[in-house]
């Protein structure tokens, strides 16, 4: 493939002739050859007669209308002269809702699972397993590469090219549904002995029970249901069957391998579950806090005292650098002292609590002094080279991190979750800090204001799901209207004191865990983060630093400085230097310098060694490049361009449904709650311009394709821009959608417009 750029238009991907079409269709052809010439004109619904011309209108994914081109109906073709006109929306769907989807019949979950309801008749869910088995839908066909190979590179020619015929014959067929055969037995009749269970596959039993929708994969027919034979029904609760376990490999699963001595739950592959009882005194507001409330008193004295200070005296002070002095031991005897003082206490009574205070102060600095945590306490990251995953909103859900793991990602950082939530104990907001148990780094996004909020939230994290964290990271870039004019994210830059107070008062709270922090270049066209760089280790004690590349105002527009970066980078080195030469730190340990990592526009294995040469980076952190393409990281790795085939794709998308499945459930709301995070993973992925396609290789990622058809109808399928054809996708491994469930595209911009995720 050649590399030259000398037909490059900047903007524009460089498609060959032979795939461009005049316009993208509402909906792509059929797998088994349809052109889109065709679906265009059968999805647009147009009306017409023979020999006539008429003109249709229809909404693609990004919430544009497109007029389709003039159709000679004689031929079926479009128009040549003709160009589709399209009226552009702006903006995102901001209302966007996902109802929720439950079975006909609630059933119980005990007995769902097989067990003994103890609420008996008193229970409000179904126990009539006859009925709900009778309402339940057909069981969803699945197909799975071998139990022991979870992804096609790991299998050899023969087995990778049998599976994948496998797969897309499963592709195709979902597409054609053969006849429905008339059920003998109306009990057992959603039943398909063809399907597979990812979590039997995987565990070796199913937490679902008799509500999993692959319910054949794991249940044994044992006699015809009582809706047959009456009474003389066999199985649980006369419906002929019963539930089957795999216990070897059940057993198995229960003693694998793990990164985590001490799991939570032997039969679950995720950590960070926060412990029982803890989301309900957060609630009520009843969970103590040991650390938090000294450590926002004592920076409050700390801002105070710097303000009363001459400005040249508070820049030369070592008052507010440094690890945090808080003595805990004082703060809790005054506590005691202050509530076994009387309110009516007598002048006597006044003077012994004044002296039991002075003698409480007594050492109080020396006290102090031993109980801050010192920079050699805390765990260092040693990241040099490894992949980082950024933290995506909605997309860098567990299944999606879990995926980019196996194509090589390194280090990952959970969704961004408000300080204010975690504190109130928000069950969707813990849920941000799950982590999959082979996530070899991981570590949770935290937004907040100021420490008032972000302390507590940094000590209950670090208390309650600490052994699963290797590192919280403040978000200081995110650029979202809504969280910028609270004081949060990116207006963070702005307030640079604040910052300060709030990384080294997190940073006392959370103990050896590291904190890190992402910024941008500042709020505007003025570069003002390098100011940041020069404190953030050696006065705030920070344990790594992310750089976006561009400011709150450009948001995900135009190119990313690297050059800033850079310079960011040698600031910051430089300012170790100094630290480590000053004389009055000669008894101190020698200061290393913390791990630098830039992010913005990394496309390929070019962009990043490209990056890390120039930019003198540790790494780089990939959002969008991952979200487009999540086999980057094995690009990076093998330093080569894949040119990944439709139905290695197609296997990408099995893989997150499984992971989806597996992590969301494989009930009827698991499966649509998949559903629906594939279709936003599918918002990205279909922006990929295959290899075979393009004139030249390297595309920078801000570059349109015009409208094409790949090399084969699954490549044009994964192509599409529209939400039909996102959803038909995820019909192959979901089975068909509710009559009622929509999935709203999160942009109305065209999708190549850099509407990324990504958190500042």
């Amino acid at each position: 493939m050649s590399t030259t750029h000398s037909a490059y238009k900047p903007g524009t991907a460089p498609i060959k002739a032979e795939f461009l079409v005049p316009s993208w269709p509402a909906r792509s052809g059929s797998l088994q050859g349809e052109n889109a010439a065709t679906a265009s004109a059968e999805s647009c619904d147009t009306s017409v007669a023979q020999g006539q011309v008429e003109t249709a209108s229809y909404q693609i994914a990004d919430g544009a209308t497109t007029e389709m081109p003039k159709q000679d109906t004689s031929t079926g073709t479009l128009s040549a002269e003709a160009e589709p006109k399209r009226k552009r929306a702006r903006g995102q769907n901001k209302g966007r809702q996902f109802a929720r989807m439950d079975d006909d019949i609630a059933l119980c979950a005990n007995l769902a699972k097989g067990r003994v309801c103890e609420f008996a008749d008193t229970c409000k869910f179904s126990h009539d397993l006859c009925a709900y088995l009778t309402h339940k839908p057909r069981d969803i066909p699945f197909i799975a590469p071998p139990a022991d190979k979870d992804r096609v590179q790991q299998m050899n020619e023969s087995e990778r090219s049998a599976y994948l015929d496998a797969l897309y014959a499963q592709a195709v067929a979902s597409e054609t549904p053969g006849p429905t055969e008339a059920a003998s037995d109306p009990i057992q009749h959603s039943l398909r002995d063809d399907t597979q269970c990812p979590y039997f596959r995987e565990r070796g039993a199913c937490p679902i029970g008799w509500k999993c929708r692959f319910l054949g994969a794991h249940v044994r027919r044992v006699s015809p249901s009582k809706a047959v034979v009456g009474d003389e029904a066999q199985g649980m609760l006369q419906t002929g069957l019963e539930l089957v376990v795999d216990d070897a490999r059940y057993a198995a699963y229960l003693h694998r391998p793990s990164l985590f001595a001490h799991r939570q739950h032997a039969d679950n592959d995720e950590v960070n579950w926060l412990p029982p009882g803890v989301a309900r005194s957060l609630r009520t507001k009843k969970y103590v806090y040991e650390k938090a409330p000294v450590i926002v008193s004592t920076l409050q004295q700390e801002s105070q005292a710097l303000q009363a200070m001459p400005p040249s005296e508070a820049a030369s002070t070592s008052l507010g650098k440094g690890p945090l002095r808080v003595n805990y031991a004082l703060a809790k005897t005054e506590a005691e002292l202050s509530a076994a003082l009387p309110r009516d206490a007598s002048p006597d009574t006044l003077e012994a609590y004044e002296d039991a205070l002075r003698n409480a102060r007594d050492g109080s600095d020396a006290a102090a002094d031993t109980a801050r945590v010192r920079p050699s306490e805390k765990r260092r990251l040693r990241w040099h080279g490894d992949l980082y995953l950024a933290p995506l909103t909605t997309t860098g859900n567990l299944p999606f991190r879990r995926l980019c793991a196996s194509f090589g990602s390194d280090i990952h950082c959970g969704e961004m979750g408000m300080a204010e939530a975690f504190t109130q104990g928000h069950a969707s907001e813990w849920s941000l800090v799950r982590r999959w148990e082979g996530e070899r780094i991981f570590g949770t996004q935290i937004c907040g204001a100021k420490p008032d909020f972000l302390v507590p939230a940094a000590e209950v994290l670090a208390r309650e799901v600490g052994a699963g964290l290797d590192f919280v990271d403040v978000n200081c870039g995110c650029p979202i209207d809504l969280v910028y004019n609270k004081g949060a994210g990116s207006a963070l830059l702005d307030h640079v004191s604040k910052l300060g107070r709030i990384v080294r008062g997190m940073s006392e709270a959370l103990g050896e865990i590291p904190l890190t922090i992402k910024l941008r270049t500042g709020t505007t066209a003025k570069l003002t983060t390098h100011k940041i760089f020069a404190r953030a280790q050696t006065e705030w004690g920070v344990g790594g630093i992310t750089l976006h590349g561009r400011s709150r105002k450009q948001r995900y527009k135009n190119d990313a400085n690297w050059d800033y970066i850079r310079t960011c980078a040698d600031t910051l080195r430089e300012s170790v230097r100094t630290w480590n030469e000053e004389s009055r730190h000669a008894d101190e340990p020698e200061m290393a310098p913390i791990p630098i990592y830039g992010n913005g526009d990394v496309y390929g294995w070019r962009d990043y060694e490209a990056h890390m040469t120039e930019a003198h980076v540790d790494g780089t952190m990939i959002a969008r490049g991952a979200l487009i393409k999540p086999w980057i990281f094995t690009e990076i790795k093998e330093r080569r361009d894949w040119d990944i085939s439709s139905r290695e794709r197609l296997d990408m998308v099995r893989q997150f449904a499984s992971y989806g499945l597996t992590h969301w459930g494989a009930d009827t709301q698991g499966i649509n709650t998949t559903r629906r995070f594939l279709c936003e993973m599918l918002s990205f992925t279909h922006r990929y311009v295959p290899l075979g396609v393009l004139e030249h290789v390297p595309v920078r990622m801000n570059d349109r394709p015009p409208p094409f058809e790949g090399r084969d109808p699954l490549e044009t399928l994964l192509s599409s821009p529209s939400a039909q054809d996102w959803t038909r996708i995820a019909d192959m491994f979901l089975g068909p959608a509710p009559d009622n469930w929509r999935f709203t595209p999160k942009h109305k911009s065209n999708s190549f417009d850099d509407a990324s995720e990504s958190q500042g």
